[in-house]
């Protein structure tokens, strides 16, 4: 009886851990550098799916206005005619087609195609705009893996501190005290490493949810936040920013708009033929109406569209001051950080290391006490998160800059 039991046991621990192995295993992942994330953005972001959307039904609106407005008209009339020696039957039939003669149907034209420019350049701004969040995204991953190994080698150090301080105090070179904190220190350490795992979670969820990653898969980012903080030059003018050519073609839609209106003032032709049969006599005519803009001779669509086109130069000149002061601004911003960075590698990465061996050392000889050893932790750690902020925020602006000047398609 209890040889079966514990054989179902084995069986039933056998089969769970199976289980559980192969569900780890079927947990995809997904490994992305610096460009296939872009480049995964491109191809399968959602967001992009709404964007490029609306650019198709943008483009639709073409087809839309080149189709003529009035449909031929026809009209017949058929009745009796009374006459003293009795009733005549007699009837008509005719045709008329209106003609816009002051070149609407052009004018619509040419603001349907700048609505469409318009709606592409919107659905590439889009684009833009998610490529950098993308990078944005991918950047705080690298971040958040260096500040994991620095929380990591901070928790082994104070550890290995700890261990010190507990053999002096058992030997009795040191008191309770010393042994206390240096054991807060080694808990401080491991809530600063959760606290940073915390952060590149979130980090990598957030890249997850732009590239449409499902949340099942575990993805891995691979890159040198070092490399992606080197500058580069604006490689387009501030004319090619997406964003810029949407608000220059929607000026031109309201221009060919206000154009539109003023063509209204020429009035509309119809021209038609009738036939008709009156007695024994067949009757056929040419027919022409005139309608005469009295009331309405556009002057509603071309005030509104005049005040359009003003506002949109207004947007357009403010936008483009805006990109050009980001751009700069981003420019200048990378190149400093960078230099910065290379700086403090230069001049305080060795140092840095030389003192961290030199303090946990003097500390485990005896030449220092613990409180001596901690506030030079503290400095060393600060200096390390310093250095990995200032990768940070060059590779931040780097980003920034192929944002404002329109180098993210």
């Amino acid at each position: 009886m209890f040889r079966r039991r514990l054989i179902g046991l084995l069986l039933g621990a056998s089969l769970w851990t199976s289980s559980a192995a192969a569900q780890e295993r079927s947990q995809p992942i997904v490994e992305v550098t610096y460009e296939r994330a872009l480049a995964l953005a491109r191809q399968q972001a959602p967001a992009l799916a709404a964007a490029r959307a609306r650019a198709r039904e943008a483009e639709s609106q073409v087809e839309a206005a080149s189709v003529w407005r009035v449909n031929p008209q026809v009209s017949a009339a058929a009745g009796p005619r009374f006459r003293s020696e009795g009733t005549i039957p007699q009837w008509s039939v005719g045709a008329q087609q209106w003609l816009e003669v002051g070149g609407q149907r052009g004018d619509r034209v040419d603001a349907a195609r700048a609505g469409a420019a318009a709606g592409t350049a919107r659905s590439e701004d889009a684009q833009r705009l998610l490529l950098s969040e993308v990078s944005g995204g991918f950047i705080a991953a690298l971040y958040w893996e260096r500040r994991i190994a620095l929380a990591e080698e901070n928790l082994r150090i104070a550890e290995s501190v700890a261990r010190v301080a507990t053999r002096r105090h058992e030997v009795g070179d040191v008191g309770g005290l010393e042994q206390s904190v240096s054991t807060l220190a080694v808990a401080r350490a491991r809530t600063d490493a959760d606290r940073a795992r915390a952060a590149h979670t979130q980090a990598e969820g957030r890249l997850k949810a732009l590239l449409g990653i499902p949340a099942s898969s575990d993805l891995s980012c691979r890159g040198d936040l070092r490399q992606l903080g080197i500058p580069e030059p604006a490689p387009t003018a501030l004319g090619e920013r997406p964003d810029l050519r949407a608000l220059a073609a929607d000026i031109r839609q309201a221009e060919a708009e206000e154009d539109l209106g003023r063509a209204s003032r020429v009035p509309n032709l119809a021209l038609g033929a009738r036939y008709s049969s009156e007695e024994s006599d067949d009757i056929v005519q040419g027919t022409l109406t005139v309608a005469l803009p009295v009331f309405d001779h556009g002057q509603g669509t071309t005030a509104v569209a005049h005040a359009r086109g003003e506002r949109l130069r207004a947007e357009l000149a403010a936008t483009r001051s805006m990109a050009s002061v980001e751009t700069n601004t981003a420019q200048a911003t990378a190149e400093r950080l960078s230099n910065a960075a290379r700086r403090f590698e230069n001049e305080g990465l060795e140092p840095l290391e030389r003192s961290e061996r030199l303090a946990t050392a003097s500390y485990e000889a005896g030449a220092i006490p613990l409180g001596e050893l901690l506030a030079v932790r503290r400095e060393l750690v600060q200096a390390k998160v310093d250095y990995a902020d200032l990768l940070l925020g060059a590779a931040t602006a780097r980003a920034d800059l192929a944002a404002s000047s329109g180098a993210f398609r």
